[in-house]
């Protein structure tokens, strides 16, 4: 069975016929007799018989065949003594064999591969025997009237010429009968070797199987007449195929499917496993002139006698030394791999050759054509392909070499970065941390961290980068922060992970010690037209700049930068956290109840606003009797003071008094009269003492802090007063006497002081 191309290319250690480029296709021999320009192989061949055999050349390739291009480059010669040995012209690969036909030696097959006994011959013959396969020569169509035109009736297989006759002498053609053996050399050229005695390549001298690497000048079989002969010779030839990727041996004939193959045989090449053999016909491709090593002019010529007939003696070629070439030069990013390819190396006699690299520290394997050099650091290497021609001249003791280098760059290729940044609040800590790859696994790293914010770039170590690195922030924004690592070599791979930091609000205080507190609440107490001190303190996490804007209007910035600058949009490295403080006087020009109100807003648009009330009194100099009040807000008359004070005055009531209007509606003018003006029982007088001893502070003749002189000569501050007269006059179950003594307490207002 013929091997795989993957199984015959290991068998040569690599064949460098696969990259080999065949000069001889293109160049253009000497001029003989009639044959003109012809091409000539690359490789040297010996004449291929055993050493010291004499033979002559019957048939060169000036007239092998005839016409040129219809047989001619081949060769057929004659051994001076038989049974000559036949041997390899050049070392190589055993392609295909067939060695059952004739009965050389008793070793017929006794078959007809195409038929058998019963079938007709054109001329007659019904059987067929071994016999018939020795020097077998098909008829020629015969031209009958002497014309020199096939006529239809002289043309027996209608081809239009005269042609050699199937079925004439034996079942099929002649060359179906042909013995041979197929020869691939490492440059690609192949050679055939016909008409061999039956069983004497797949057995003795030869002990051949297809597959088989052969040394030139190793036998392969016994020179015969088997097939297409016209006796006993040896038919050679060398060629190259048409189609360099189709290892399919080149023939003529078709294909011969046999259940079994005496001898050996060759796998049908349609894959189906099917065994049989090529019919051994002239090769399909391009026939060359072999040079030959050991005879004038390295041709087999026609320059002695016509015909030809010229004697030669066969004996090695002269061993030359191969030549070696390494490739390169090479380049491949460090941790890649590169192919080194020696296939360009070739010998001069076709020798199959060994390959040896060195250093093969980085090599897969040193001892074929095209070892695969891993990198793994950035380096020049140089590394010597040392080839050696096995077989060159038969023994390998008497191998060649040569040498060639090879120079390897290996390119540095930097780190791979991979940033993971963060998201905090302006004044937080961001963690950034990083992993990276560089296929130079012997490469050592460091890094650096530029955090985006105007400081130099933080040196780290690369245990730091994987656990994460920390900066903090005083600014929100988005930060572009660069993740930088370097290898020894230089190279600087970098990434960017944002960094978003978010602002916060700021927040402010207003200062409330000044407020004071009364029944229904606290407030700052002014009188109308004096100004009212107010102040406030803020705070800000980042270092924005802080502005204060009060209700009233005004508005104050303070500035993060000690040069009293506005803050730019990103400001990480400023104060933080930042504080400011600002304070206002604010007048009222007439009483009422009012909300003072300052909000912070930073840079980034957050904003905290804080409000508080202020009791604004009147001006009043005198405390006024009931009747005086009630006159007020009686709606008749002509009051002392105008509406709008009045009403003042009751809105007043109302923010200070739990009572009024949470208890007792007290917000209107008639509401007031209503109260003023008791007809009930104690709790309803001790209330119109109450709302008339308010009346008495919203007007200004009484102050919060004012003294109010008791019955036997004791005293109660003004406020604890109040407090204690809402609390019996909203308590249910307080008894007429403590009502009255309530009454009689908030009567002593009027002389408060």
């Amino acid at each position: 069975m013929r091997r795989s191309t993957s199984q015959r290319r290991a068998a040569i250690a690599v064949l460098t016929a696969a990259g080999f480029v065949l000069a001889a296709l293109t160049g253009v021999g000497p001029v003989h007799a009639d044959h003109g320009t012809f091409p000539t192989s690359a490789g040297i061949y010996r004449i291929p018989y055993s050493d010291g055999m004499g033979l002559i050349v019957s048939g060169d390739h000036h007239n092998h065949g005839g016409t040129v291009g219809q047989g001619n480059n081949r060769i057929d010669m004659v051994a001076d003594a038989p049974p000559a040995t036949v041997v390899a012209a050049a070392s190589g690969v055993v392609m295909a064999i067939v060695d059952f036909h004739g009965d050389s030696g008793g070793n017929g097959d006794g078959l007809d591969v195409n038929g058998g006994s019963g079938q007709v011959l054109f001329d007659g013959v019904t059987i067929h025997s071994d016999a018939a396969e020795h020097s077998c020569q098909d008829q020629i169509e015969p031209d009958v009237d002497g014309d020199g035109v096939v006529d239809p009736d002289e043309d027996l297989d209608g081809s239009g010429t005269f042609n050699r006759i199937p079925n004439s002498t034996v079942i099929g053609l002649c060359q179906d009968y042909n013995n041979y053996i197929w020869i691939e050399h490492p440059n690609g050229e192949w050679s055939k070797y016909t008409h061999m005695d039956t069983g004497t390549i797949t057995g003795a001298p030869g002990n051949l199987s297809v597959g088989d690497t052969v040394l030139v000048g190793q036998a392969l079989g016994i020179e015969s007449d088997i097939g297409a002969a016209t006796g006993r010779h040896l038919h050679h030839e060398v060629a190259v195929r048409t189609d360099a990727t189709d290892d399919t041996p080149f023939n003529d004939g078709s294909f011969r499917q046999l259940d079994t193959i005496p001898g050996g045989g060759n796998a049908n090449p349609d894959g189906s496993g099917t065994v049989g053999f090529f019919a051994g016909g002239f090769i399909q491709g391009t026939n060359l002139v072999p040079t030959v090593c050991d005879i004038p002019g390295n041709l087999y010529a026609d320059n002695v006698t016509s015909p030809g007939n010229n004697a030669f003696t066969a004996n090695p070629c002269t061993n030359t030394a191969p030549t070696a070439d390494a490739g390169g030069p090479y380049a491949v990013d460090e941790g890649s791999t590169v192919q080194l390819d020696g296939t360009g190396s070739s010998d001069p006699e076709n020798a199959i050759l060994s390959f040896s690299w060195s250093p093969a520290t980085r090599l897969d394997d040193g001892t074929i054509a095209t070892p695969t050099y891993d990198a793994l650091d950035d380096t020049v290497d140089e590394i010597d392909l040392t080839v050696s021609d096995v077989g060159g001249d038969v023994t390998p003791a008497l191998a060649l070499t040569d040498t060639d280098t090879a120079v390897v760059t290996v390119l540095n290729v930097a780190p791979t970065v991979t940033a993971v940044g963060d998201s905090i609040d302006e004044a937080g800590t961001a963690t950034v941390s990083a992993t990276f790859t560089d296929p130079g696994t012997l490469d050592t790293h460091t890094a650096t961290i530029d955090w985006a914010d105007g400081t130099p770039a933080e040196p780290v170590t690369i245990g730091e980068l994987e656990a994460g690195v920390d900066h903090v922030y005083g600014d929100n924004g988005d930060f572009d922060v660069v993740v930088t690592v370097t290898d020894d070599d230089g190279g600087s791979g970098d990434d960017t992970a944002v960094v978003s930091v978010a602002n916060l609000d700021p927040t402010v205080t207003l200062d409330l010690s000044d407020q004071v507190s009364f029944p229904g609440g606290d407030y700052f107490v002014v009188e109308a037209g004096e100004p009212l001190a107010l102040a406030a303190d803020g705070t800000d996490p980042g270092s924005d700049d802080l502005t204060f804007t009060w209700g009233t209007g005004e508005v104050t910035t303070y500035f993060n930068d000690p040069a009293d600058v506005p803050d730019p949009p990103l400001s990480p490295l400023g104060t933080f956290p930042f504080a400011a403080s600002d304070a206002i006087d604010t007048v009222a020009p007439e009483p009422g109840v009012e909300t003072v109100s300052v909000v912070l807003t930073d840079d980034d648009g957050g904003s905290d606003e804080v409000d508080a009330g202020a009791v604004v009194t009147g001006n009043a100099d005198d405390a006024r009797s009931s009747g005086w009040w009630k006159h007020q807000y009686a709606g008749s008359g002509s009051p002392h003071i105008d509406a709008d004070t009045a009403a003042a005055y009751l809105e007043i009531v109302d923010a200070v008094s739990s009572v009024f209007s949470e208890q007792v509606a007290a917000t209107t003018a008639a509401q007031a009269h209503d109260v003023l003006s008791p007809t009930g029982d104690r709790r309803a007088r001790a209330t119109a003492d109450l709302l008339l001893a308010w009346l008495q502070f919203a007007s200004g003749a009484v102050s919060h802090d004012a003294s109010v002189p008791l019955p036997g000569g004791d005293s109660v501050d003004y406020l604890d007063l109040m407090f204690e007269a809402e609390g019996v006059i909203l308590d249910a179950s307080a008894s007429n006497a403590e009502l009255k003594e309530i009454e009689h307490r908030l009567a002593r207002v009027v002389h408060a002081d």
